[in-house]
Parts: C-alpha cells; sequence; structure tokens
C-alpha cells in the first residue's frame, strides 16, 4: 500500500513538472511571438520615419507622430513580462523605454516651439540613439549571440 502511495506521489509530482513545463514553453513561445510583432512594427516605424519628405510642410508634424507611436510601441514591449530564458532583456527594454521618452519630450521641444531648436533636436537623437543600441543587444540575446554577462 505504501509503495502505491509513494508511486502515485511521484507520478502526481512528474505530472506537475511537466504541465509546469508546458506552461513556460507556451509563455516563452508567446514572448517570442510578441517580440516579433514588436520588432515587425520598429521595422514599419522606420520606415515611414525615413519615406518623410523633409522638405514637406507637414514634415515636422509627421515625424512627430511616428515617433509617438514609437514610443507607444517601445512602453508596451517594455511591459510584457520576460522569461527567465531572456532576464537579461528586461532591463534593456525598460532602459529603451526611458530614452525614448526623452527622446520625444525633446523632439517635441525642438520642432513645435515658435522656432526650430537643433540643440535639442540633436540631445534627442543622442537618446534615440541609445534606443536603437539597446534594442540591438535585445535581438542578439534573443537570437543567443549575447550572453546576459556580456
Amino acid at each position: 500500500m505504501r509503495r502505491k502511495v509513494a508511486l502515485l506521489g511521484f507520478f502526481l509530482a512528474v505530472a506537475t513538472l511537466l504541465s509546469g513545463c508546458g506552461k513556460q514553453d507556451e509563455e516563452l513561445e508567446n514572448y517570442k511571438k510578441s517580440m516579433e510583432t514588436f520588432f515587425s512594427n520598429v521595422d514599419i516605424l522606420n520606415d515611414s520615419i525615413n519615406s518623410i519628405d523633409p522638405y514637406a510642410e507637414d514634415a515636422s508634424e509627421k515625424l512627430l507622430k511616428q515617433l509617438d507611436l514609437f514610443e507607444t510601441s517601445i512602453d508596451q514591449m517594455a511591459a510584457l513580462s520576460v522569461p527567465e530564458q531572456f532576464e537579461g532583456v528586461e532591463q534593456l527594454a525598460d532602459e529603451a523605454a526611458e530614452n525614448m521618452h526623452e527622446a520625444v519630450a525633446l523632439f517635441h521641444q525642438a520642432y513645435e516651439g515658435e522656432s526650430y531648436q537643433q540643440n535639442l533636436a540633436d540631445a534627442a537623437y543622442q537618446y534615440y540613439e541609445r534606443v536603437n543600441v539597446r534594442l540591438k543587444y535585445i535581438v542578439q540575446i534573443l537570437h543567443g549571440e549575447l550572453t546576459e554577462e556580456e
């Protein structure tokens, strides 16, 4: 009888462990899909930004609108629950979101004032570059090219 109870306990433990693995795999796959969607959106936003005619009368408005969308997209990405396999991504995503907030705020100040302010645009671009560096690191981590130590 004790042996049957012990075996039953063992099988229940294994079943619980296996069902937990399935959940982790599902969470991991959902995260990967969310990140693929995010990076697809980044590509679309990047193309939209690059297609803006800088000489058009509404170029500033279009740029700011696209940057606002990019900021929202990064906020959504940073809010994702990061699986333990990609632990290093969480901090990079948060930093990317913080830098994007700064970039967008400065871009708005540079373009929406009474006159264009080059110094603010330059500062905004530096924050924007920091965002891109962090996004590149995130891609490398997701592809297994960088470890958390690196």
